[in-house]
C-alpha cells in the first residue's frame, strides 16, 4: 500500500476520484496504485502528476517508491 498517497491525498481533501480526473487516469486505476494492486512501479509520467497535484516532493515520492520496491 502507496500510505504516504493517501495521507497526502485526505490532507488535501481529495478523493480518490478528484485524484484520478485531475491527473487523467480513471479511478480504478489510482485506486489499484493507492493500494499497490496495479503497479510496483509507477511510470515516470505518473509520478510526476501525483507529485505536482499533491504537492509532494518527487524526491520524497520517489525515495517511498525506492522503500516498496525492496
Amino acid at each position: 500500500m502507496r500510505h504516504y498517497l493517501k495521507v497526502a491525498r485526505e490532507n488535501k481533501g481529495y478523493t480518490q476520484r478528484y485524484v484520478a480526473e485531475q491527473i487523467g487516469i480513471s479511478q480504478n486505476y489510482y485506486c489499484d496504485i493507492e493500494n499497490g494492486i496495479r503497479q510496483k512501479e509507477l511510470k515516470a509520467s505518473t509520478l510526476n502528476a501525483i507529485s505536482r497535484l499533491l504537492e509532494i516532493p518527487l524526491e520524497e515520492m520517489i525515495s517511498e517508491e525506492e522503500q516498496l520496491c525492496r
